[in-house]
């Protein structure tokens, strides 16, 4: 019944929606509007006539079950009588004809109602078979009809904000996790693609499969797929893009990705393998769904790709091109007619870069834009939601926010000061105070509370007094009544660096200030621009360059958080691929654990090795997680509504702009 009321629901929502882009849009010619309305009504008779069906055999399938009910408790009835005609029969002395008759009554009864439980309980059958090919047929009439619309619907024009420059966005100049290699990933494409539970679907790649040990992973391609200027994509370009991601002189963060293949073995032009060194877990969500496939034809002979010319744009598979970029302004993508998985729906998407939140906000309040790219603050939720035609999307996120510290230095390389701070920080307060309730209070584990691998026992605690015991017992002490500790005859008095385009963040900082003071740790906040508090934290975004702060406000972008077993890139010892530690952590035990975790072959061994590595992050706190901010996008539903949130990621990704039967 849930079934047949939903589709009877789609249906009429679908013809609303057809008549209204029949009816509407300012820019749709008279053409094109009765062209629309066509289509509209003969959606219409469509979907009412599937309706029909679909009603006419949902009431065959109702009586046919109530037929098959009342032959069930007429075959009841009927056993029942045999068992007292049995029971007659046996008390009667022998040869009493009476109770024999009554016997052989009984029995003759039974025989009938079994053939009428039978017939009855095919026709219902029957009536089944019918109900499910009537709705099936209609849920395919939904389906075109949805085309339909999306056909009726017209061009579309999105106009996107962003707070901050992303560079030519190719994958060697394309700067931040987010949103730059999302906009990066609008012109390239992946073998796997993350669906909307997040999880790693097949994308060029039409099959992957991997051996029983995680040391081969075979995929097969789609075929027929094209680059942007009409060449063909083939294993040979995968081939192409592994080499030269992991040889090339200039680094790349997909190098790391690759880490540990030994070989990628082309079988055919649409099918290789890759050859591990040794077992790699989360391979497809590590590499496979992350990585952007390169031409060939066009990136060989490239020594420096990020200073290369690639000429008017970048060459890619993806739904859309770059066709105009404006340092530090905008750029404009036009969609890929041809693109493998269906033409976009959105036929152009142009971003608009501003300074700071509060400039994409006025613009999406004025309409000068469409949709921000970024997650807007909790308190501006309501208020922008209350403005038509604005609406929200809203879900969980994994992005972070967090606390750097240098713990390769004094004071911070002592864990007793690292502890004295988590326990310092009132988590719960931030939650309420900076993002009213829109967030969840950070594990000091690391992992989501909501992830599979979380560890239960990862209880977050605020205790200050707690706190100024730790400080006081590992002898940091107020020697001269200033209100701040000493150590090693310095005050403990330190910069706080963060972002300060970033208001939440920059607010997170203003109370980190507030609760380190609680016990004897004075700090102030430094709001500098985006580049130089990344070059501060993380130097040319490699690790080997060291640090050049004391404490950083910082947060990564959803795809470390999600994929648990990405935790040693965040602390295992720089040496020993701890590629993202950005505090100069080092455990022996840790580097054990993360050494172990990605040649686990089991799921159990795994999950059992991330339930350790979080006891060890919450006792020796390489940094202090603060929480995870929920997703809040804004956009504008007049222009599109289509939005996809993918679990733990938000909207800002290719499926949110191809057609909903596009997307895995």
């Amino acid at each position: 019944m849930r079934r047949f009321a939903s589709s009877k629901a789609l249906i009429l929502v679908l013809v609303l929606g057809l008549m209204a882009a029949a009816c509407g849009g300012e820019d749709t010619s008279a053409d094109e509007v009765s062209a629309a309305q066509a289509q509209a009504a003969a959606a219409q008779s469509e979907a009412a006539a599937a309706q029909s069906d679909a009603e006419s055999a949902q009431a065959e399938a109702e009586s046919a079950q109530a037929e098959a009910e009342a032959a069930a408790a007429a075959l009841a009835q009927a056993q029942a009588d045999l068992e007292a005609a049995e029971a007659a029969a046996s008390e009667a002395m022998e040869g009493d004809e009476a109770s024999q008759s009554a016997l052989a009554d009984a029995q003759a009864a039974l025989e009938e109602a079994e053939e009428r439980a039978a017939a009855t309980a095919e026709a219902s059958e029957a009536a089944v078979a019918a109900a499910e090919s009537a709705l099936a047929e209609a849920e395919q009439m939904l389906d075109e009809a949805m085309m339909e619309q999306e056909a009726a619907a017209g061009p579309v024009t999105v106009r996107a904000a962003i707070t901050g420059d992303e560079a030519t966005l190719n994958p060697y100049t394309y700067i931040s996790g987010f949103p730059g290699w999302n906009l990066l990933m609008l012109q390239y494409d992946s073998l796997m693609q993350l669906d909307a539970d997040g999880i790693p679907q097949p994308w060029l790649a039409d099959t992957v499969s991997v051996n029983a040990d995680l040391t081969e992973y075979s995929f097969t391609m789609v075929e027929g797929v094209t680059w942007h200027d009409g060449q063909p994509l083939t294993a040979h370009d995968v081939d192409f893009s592994v080499d030269y991601y992991i040889n090339n002189v200039e680094a790349s963060r997909f190098a790391r990705d690759l880490r540990g293949v030994e070989d990628l073995v082309v079988t055919g032009d649409y099918s290789a393998t890759f050859v591990l060194g040794s077992p790699k877990a989360g391979f497809e969500l590590a590499a496979l769904a992350d990585i952007p496939i390169i031409p060939r034809h066009v990136w060989e002979g490239v020594e420096v790709p990020s200073e290369h010319d690639f000429g008017a744009t970048n060459i890619g598979t993806g739904p859309y091109k770059l066709v105009e970029y404006v340092e530090g302004q905008s750029y404009r993508f036009e969609a890929n007619p041809d693109y493998f998985r269906g033409a976009p729906a959105v036929e152009e998407l142009v971003v608009i870069v501003y300074a700071d939140d509060a400039g994409a906000q006025a613009a999406i309040r004025t309409g000068e834009v469409d949709v921000i790219f970024e997650r807007i603050p909790p308190e501006q939720i309501p208020l922008l939601d209350a403005q038509d035609p604005l609406d929200i999307a809203l879900g969980p996120e994994f992005t972070t926010q967090m606390i750097n510290y240098d713990a390769s230095k004094r004071p911070f390389d002592d864990v007793a000061v690292r502890q004295a701070i988590n326990l310092a920080m009132d988590r719960q307060d931030i939650v309420d105070t900076v993002f009213l309730g829109a967030a969840t209070v950070g594990s000091p584990g690391w992992i989501h509370p909501e992830h599979r691998s979380f560890n239960p026992s990862m209880i977050p605690v605020h205790d200050v007094a707690a706190a100024n015991a730790l400080l006081d017992e590992a002898g940091y002490l107020d020697s001269d009544g200033d209100g701040v500790r000493e150590f090693d005859g310095q005050p403990m008095s330190f910069e706080i660096i963060t972002n300060a385009p970033d208001s939440l963040r920059l607010r997170i900082a203003e109370l980190t200030v507030e609760m380190l003071a609680e016990i004897g740790i004075e700090t102030s906040v430094a709001a500098v621009e985006t580049g130089t508090w990344e070059q501060a934290v993380w130097p040319e975004f490699n690790v080997n360059n060291g640090r050049n702060y004391d404490i950083a406000m910082w947060g990564w972008s959803a795809p470390v958080q999600a994929d648990p077993l990405r935790l040693p890139q965040l602390v295992a010892s720089i040496p020993m691929g701890g590629f993202l530690n950005l505090t100069g952590y080092a455990s022996a035990e840790m580097d054990a654990l993360s050494a172990a975790l990605p040649v686990e072959s089991t799921e159990a061994g795994r999950i059992a090795i991330l339930l350790r590595m979080q006891e060890i992050i919450a006792e020796e706190l390489p940094f202090v997680l603060l929480l995870y901010p929920d997703g809040a996008y804004v956009y504008d539903s007049s222009v599109y509504s289509d939005w996809e949130f993918i679990a733990g990621q938000g909207i800002v990704s290719k499926l949110s702009l191809l057609p909903p039967s596009a997307r895995p």
